[in-house]
């Protein structure tokens, strides 16, 4: 730039606030003055801001508007799209950001994402209008989840916020729970410990009052929540890290074990890359050559149990003795319920019990 500038750190602050102001609407010379004003920066005269526009003017997309009279003060705008070319992201980052809300869309929370929604945008849009190989790949690549994920409930985001900050400031509550849609709300008192995701469906982690148990609600079924101080909270030692590790949200149902199988051609394209376990071992079978022996440890989960049921028909579960059992026994109440009228529902749960 020509003129009158100089090196100066106070100048450069005073210059970046008026872009930023500019970016914002439209404005004169005494305008950015009131603006710069409110923001505590040394005081200038009205003759010097004109002379920093000036300097300023052609570049950046800086430039001042027609004027119909003569007497009329300048307005300065500034083109946002060329300002913006100062802002852009390398494209990999770009499309990092991109992937990652794709990511985050299927995991959930996305309320708590809403403070970068417009870098997401601007990455998605910069992508779209380039051609290079980052670009082409956001555009010739689908990012999915690797199985079937609960799509998240909508959700009243002021009484999602008010169960959040009960959960972070671990205080006793009143809640208005219904076990399921159109039953009457039940009255419960507890003490707010966690909040937990799965996926996107967002659950309270509480101690109930009356059982002193812990559990998860879903946010989808509290109607109401309200702090109280009639009773005192009842955090204990609880632990969101132990109870995680414990595997209460995962649907736990035992220790870890040892998985013996037999698997067809089509599980075993599925896991050789993607292992079902650190320690997996995969080996052929004479005389079988589309089967593979199967050996890993493997985590006693609900997600473990569904992975398997849903592959029923191209494995076999050799060991250990009693999950084959209980395998079977699931196979058989599915098969009973197909071919029966009615539904009927076991009395006793299946896996995870002794």
């Amino acid at each position: 730039m020509e003129g009158h500038t100089t090196a100066n750190a106070s100048l450069t602050i005073r210059c970046i606030y008026m872009l930023l102001a500019l970016y914002e609407k439209n404005r004169t010379t005494a305008e950015l003055l009131d603006y710069l004003e409110r923001k505590e920066l040394a005081n200038v005269s009205r003759r010097t801001i004109q002379r920093n526009l000036e300097d300023l003017e052609g570049y950046f997309g800086l430039s001042r508007l027609p004027k119909n009279g003569a007497n009329e003060p300048d307005v300065w705008q500034l083109e946002q799209q060329e300002f913006e070319r100062l802002l852009e992201l390398e494209d990999p980052v770009a499309l990092a950001l991109v992937i990652a809300e794709q990511q985050l869309a299927e995991l959930g929370p996305m309320d708590v994402f809403k403070p970068v929604e417009g870098l997401f945008k601007r990455a998605k849009e910069q992508l779209a209008a380039r051609n290079s190989l980052a670009s082409l790949w956001y555009r010739r690549v689908k990012v999915s989840a690797a199985s079937h994920r609960l799509t998240g409930p909508e959700l009243d985001s002021e009484k999602s916020q008010r169960l959040l900050e009960v959960a972070l400031k671990q205080v006793a509550v009143r809640l208005h729970y219904h076990p399921h849609q159109d039953d009457p709300a039940q009255v419960i008192r507890a003490t707010a410990l966690a909040v937990f995701y799965r996926g996107a469906v967002a659950y309270l982690v509480l101690r109930d009052h009356a059982s002193d148990r812990v559990r998860q609600l879903p946010f989808s079924r509290i109607s109401e929540v309200r702090e109280i101080v009639t009773d005192d909270p009842r955090v204990g030692d609880f632990d969101l890290e132990a109870y995680a590790a414990s595997g209460a949200l995962a649907y736990k149902f035992g220790e870890p074990f040892r998985l013996e199988a037999i698997i067809f051609n089509s599980v075993r394209r599925e896991i050789e890359d993607a292992p079902l376990g650190d320690d997996q071992e995969i080996s052929p079978i004479e005389g079988q050559p589309n089967c593979r022996r199967l050996s890993v440890t493997v985590p006693y989960t609900l997600n473990l149990v569904q992975w398997l049921l849903a592959r029923a028909a191209y494995l076999k579960i050799l060991a250990p003795t009693d999950f084959r059992d209980k395998f079977k026994e699931e196979l058989v109440r599915a098969l009973a319920n197909i071919e029966n009228d009615q539904l009927n529902v076991p009395q006793r749960r299946n896996f995870g019990t002794d």
